[in-house]
């Protein structure tokens, strides 16, 4: 995991992040702070990106990637920072020599092996006890059965369809995948003779799934901002990138904002994002949670009282009371909280980033990511927001400077590096 940043104002936008990122493989997992999660986005204009979650996209690493697509922009600009995502995503699609088909097929097989031994635990553990093998079995099969027509069903509805997928049919996906899922299936449910309804439906679950903005397993986030060639204030994009299916980029638009004569400073946390959200609110937003389902639950208790007291003597007034809807209540209390919350913290802070110099941005980023860093340092959990914290500092005149920055190499011993840099 990790903590990444931006903050901007009318002079510029800050971008931060931690070093942090975690490795996984086999049984085993380790942390390194070494990783590099801010990038130049074009050597000539000033946009830059910040990665978080996966550092990989089809096994590649996305700093290979961005670099890659740096050389190719050159010095080429354009209008808005949303064009040069809307380009990048581009050269994700067109540059297929990192997403090939049988690669693809490979990492789709993959999250089909690791969900379907999930379902196949899951639906083992409630079988019911006492029964024999053979009754068992049937059960088993029963269970798969209606637990993936179920999915098939909630999912075929869907609105939140990916854009690359909205003309993506059934068919399609059945010639690209339908032989490698059954491959998956065979070994998953080695010795159990699932029937081919069962086995159809799980491909089509699988075509269903894959089709909507539900990520699971392996995503990314790559957050854009800085200025387009007709920008005079920065603005932020981001969007949430998983893989390839098909030829098809499986993608989505995310959070974003910009500066303009309304809204004169913004703060954009993305991964996690609890500790920044309780300085930007003023609480913390398990507390926060807590309120709204403390006083709920408190509602229901005081009406059930009533009720209680009622029912005997008065039992058309207990009928009523039973009938009340009290979400209009609790809605009520949780928009008068968030009108406190905007009155007394959210609106202050931002209009204090709004009058903010670079060099405060770029101290109140890096200072904001530190404190995530020390949260998780003296919580129980893994320490998943650490190391070195890079902060960059974009504006309209100087473009993309470096404030904080780690290197692997020392900068005197490779000054060849550096005089090259925009040869490259």
């Amino acid at each position: 995991m990790t903590a990444v940043i931006g903050i901007l104002n009318k002079n510029g936008i800050t971008m931060a992040a931690d070093s942090a990122v975690t490795v996984t493989g086999g049984n085993q997992k380790k942390i390194y702070n070494t990783a590099n999660k801010i990038f130049t986005l074009s050597k000539h204009q000033p946009v830059g990106i910040m990665i978080y979650s996966t550092s990989t996209f089809m096994s590649i690493p996305w700093e290979t990637i961005i670099k890659l697509y740096r050389k190719e922009l050159g010095e080429k600009f354009f209008d808005t920072v949303e064009d040069y995502k809307n380009d990048f995503v581009a050269f994700l699609k067109l540059k297929n020599f990192y997403t090939n088909k049988e690669s693809q097929l490979h990492n789709l097989k993959q999250f089909v092996y690791w969900n379907l031994n999930i379902l196949k635990d899951e639906i083992a553990k409630n079988l019911s006890d006492g029964k024999t093998e053979e009754e068992l079995s049937i059960e088993f099969k029963e269970n798969i059965l209606d637990k993936v027509k179920g999915n098939v069903d909630s999912l075929k509805d869907a609105k939140n369809i990916l854009k690359d997928y909205e003309d993506y049919d059934l068919e399609s996906f059945i010639n690209f995948a339908d032989k490698g899922i059954k491959e998956v299936i065979a070994i998953i449910f080695e010795g159990i003779e699932l029937s081919d309804e069962i086995r159809k439906l799980i491909v089509e679950q699988y075509y269903y799934h894959l089709r909507t903005d539900n990520f699971i397993g392996l995503e990314s986030g790559l957050v854009f901002g800085g200025f387009g060639e007709v920008e005079i204030y920065p603005s932020i994009v981001s969007i949430k990138v998983a893989e390839v299916i098909d030829d098809r980029l499986r993608y989505f638009n995310d959070s974003s904002d910009k500066i303009s004569d309304i809204n004169n400073g913004s703060i954009m946390p993305y991964a996690q994002t609890d500790v920044i959200n309780m300085f930007i609110k003023g609480v913390d937003p398990q507390i926060d949670y807590t309120y709204l389902t403390v006083f709920e639950k408190l509602l229901n208790k005081y009406n059930e009282t009533l009720v209680g007291l009622l029912e005997v003597e008065k039992p058309d007034l207990a009928a009523k009371i039973k009938g009340l809807d009290l979400s209009v209540i609790t809605n009520e209390f949780r928009d008068e909280l968030l009108k406190v919350q905007r009155e007394k913290q959210i609106i202050p802070t931002v209009e204090t980033v709004a009058i903010l110099s670079k060099e405060d941005l770029a101290e109140m980023a890096e200072s904001l990511i530190y404190l995530t860093y020390l949260k998780r340092r003296i919580s129980s959990s893994e320490e998943s927001v650490g190391g070195p914290i890079d902060v960059a500092i974009i504006s309209k005149g100087d473009g993309f400077i470096w404030k904080k920055r780690k290197h692997y190499f020392e900068e005197d011993l490779n000054k060849h590096f550096m005089s090259n840099y925009f040869k490259k």
